[in-house]
């Protein structure tokens, strides 16, 4: 009632987008509320509150609704996109190669075909217009995923490392589809000139990609430096959304996807030295983005348009989420993880990503395709993105079943997964190490033999594997990242140490350490005295200085060389 009180109240007297806004913001927080009254996640909110706003009226008191909701939905991937190529991590790529070559080729043979074959001889799509649908149906939602196993407390585990990986593989697969679409669609059948047509849609995309890097590599350093130096932290934040919208119109200009520019622009900047204060600007903004996408998505279902069909709907979702499961589970089975972790990461991925929603307009406009393909598709990726919480949590208590069936059970791990989180979950007072090298192991074995518990964290799978083989608590991650630090315990830890000698890390999260817990120890390594000088400024007091710790070495050793004895000759770890 309050609602369709806003909304026809003066539309002439407030723009429609700022009414639009008004009603949707309203709308969710009346939705969260009753969901987290029940404990069921706030993604499936979002979406709920989309359709209901779509289907109840109330946008038909708003002028121009349809223009506005268009724009909502634009503006929502776009950011969304920008979010995500700043948490593409080429190191992790690096780190889960495996996964996302063998897992995530597997999932995308399989969707592909299988999809494409069904469109082709269920709807009469031509060969390739159907595989193209069936690539983009492959695709899942790297947010929904990452977000969902979040939410379960399952962030360090190997099933969302298969998730992160087969979604590293799906990121780029989506760039190539949009570089070689236009040329398979608008070139004639069974000639040369498609072959051509491809070639120079993958030059393009090269092009692309390397004046992105260009400017990334030479030109946004300077301009981040020049307004670094301001210390304004709004001229800042301005600036990082200049660059999102910078070289994602310089995408545009080259006939691809303004939402995979700005998943670009976000990659590059990820790859800067300022990679860290940019993503902490734009963490604020990243749950903002992710709502706003959601309820974009649920406002483009048309209830009545999906009864009309709702055999044919349910049918081919069925179809849809059969088959990707299916397609996980045996890229699960060829990466040999687990079958409880297998099955939550398939469950995670069985939605239709939100990459769809970019892919399929975009392919609308340079080939038509059948509206009814079009809506399923659009009804499928909202539906599935908004229940794959629902589904994971339902997965997660028939996991015990599921594991039972032929070709699912595997090879224990000698440490439970979710037997280590909970163990960590339980640790106060405890000591976290970042990084395993000689200073972490010499640490690690010292603070051991006093008994004190010890949480350790590396970006080296062989690593971790032999420390929890060993019994010991640690897990494959990135300390930057806030989801890192609530798995370790920062809140509840007595100490965390950065016991490799780069101050990135440290000057990057020191501020979050120290908001969620007021009284850890931060020890930081610096290999140079103007690194020292810049932890210092930011707080950090105890700083090991390598340079200094090595030259009193040197000098301890000379004096007993030459039988020199003084009171005391160690100095102190701060300088």
């Amino acid at each position: 009632m309050v609602l369709s009180l806003l909304a026809s109240g003066g539309p002439n007297d407030a723009p429609p987008f700022f009414i639009l806004l008004t009603v949707v913001f309203m709308g969710i927080i009346a939705i969260a509320l009753i969901l987290a009254h029940f404990r069921q996640s706030l993604l499936a909110g979002y979406f709920i509150c989309g359709v209901i706003l779509a289907n109840c009226g109330i946008l038909d008191h708003i002028p121009n609704s349809d223009v506005s909701i268009q724009a909502l939905s634009e503006v929502g991937i776009i950011l969304l996109m920008f979010t995500l190529g700043l948490e593409f991590s080429v190191d992790e790529l690096k780190h889960l190669r495996k996964t996302a070559l063998v897992g995530g080729g597997i999932q995308m043979f399989i969707c592909t075909a299988a999809f494409g074959l069904g469109l082709h001889y269920a709807t009469g799509m031509d060969m390739s217009h159907s595989l193209t649908v069936g690539a983009i149906m492959g695709l899942s939602s790297t947010a929904v995923a990452l977000k969902s196993f979040q939410e379960f407390g399952l962030s360090g585990t190997s099933g969302a490392k298969m998730a992160v990986g087969i979604a590293l593989f799906q990121d780029i697969a989506a760039i190539m589809l949009v570089a070689i679409m236009p040329q398979i669609f608008t070139a004639a059948p069974d000639s040369w000139e498609t072959a051509l047509n491809i070639g120079m849609a993958v030059l393009r995309g090269l092009v692309f990609l390397g004046a992105a890097w260009l400017i990334g590599r030479y030109l946004l350093p300077r301009i981040m430096l020049a307004v670094a130096r301001t210390k304004s932290r709004e001229l800042f934040t301005l600036m990082v959304f200049a660059i999102c919208s910078g070289i994602a119109m310089l995408a545009s200009l080259l006939g691809l996807s303004i939402a995979l520019g700005a998943f670009t622009a976000g990659l590059f900047v990820s790859s800067s030295y300022y990679s860290h204060r940019v993503l902490s600007e734009v963490l604020p903004f990243k749950d903002l983005f992710l709502t706003i996408f959601f309820v974009s998505a649920g406002l483009l279902i048309d209830i009545d348009g999906l009864w009309e069909h709702i055999g044919q709907v349910a049918t081919f979702a069925s179809f849809v989420l059969a088959i990707k499961f299916v397609a996980c589970l045996t890229a699960a089975s060829f990466l040999k993880i687990p079958g409880r972790m297998g099955i939550m990461a398939s469950t995670a991925l069985t939605n239709v990503g939100e990459f769809s929603l970019v892919l399929i307009p975009f392919m609308q406009e340079i080939s038509p395709i059948p509206a009814l393909v079009t809506t399923n598709v659009y009804a499928i990726a909202a539906v599935s993105m908004g229940m794959t919480p629902l589904l994971m949590k339902a997965a997660r208590k028939l996991t015990p079943l599921l594991v039972r069936i032929p070709g699912l059970k595997t090879k224990r791990e000698r440490l439970n997964v979710e037997t280590l989180i909970t163990r960590m979950e339980g640790i106060r007072n405890h000591a976290i190490i970042c990084g395993y090298g000689p200073v972490g192991r010499r640490l690690h074995e010292s603070l051991s033999q006093y008994g004190i518990p010890c949480i350790i964290i590396d970006l080296n799978a062989d690593t971790v594997k032999s420390l929890l083989n060993g019994g010991h608590l640690a897990f494959l991650g990135d300390i930057q990242h806030q989801i890192t630090m609530d798995l370790a315990g920062v809140r509840t830890a007595r100490l965390i140490a950065f016991t490799f000698p780069d101050p990135a890390p440290a000057l990057s999260t020191y501020m979050q350490i120290k908001g969620a817990n007021a009284d850890i120890t931060v020890i930081a390594r610096a290999k140079f005295r103007s690194e020292v000088a810049s932890l210092h400024h930011a707080g950090i007091a105890n700083v090991i200085h390598d340079e200094m710790e090595t030259g009193a070495a040197a000098v301890r050793l000379a004096k007993q060389s030459f039988d020199i004895i003084e009171p005391s000759d160690a100095p102190s770890l701060s300088h």
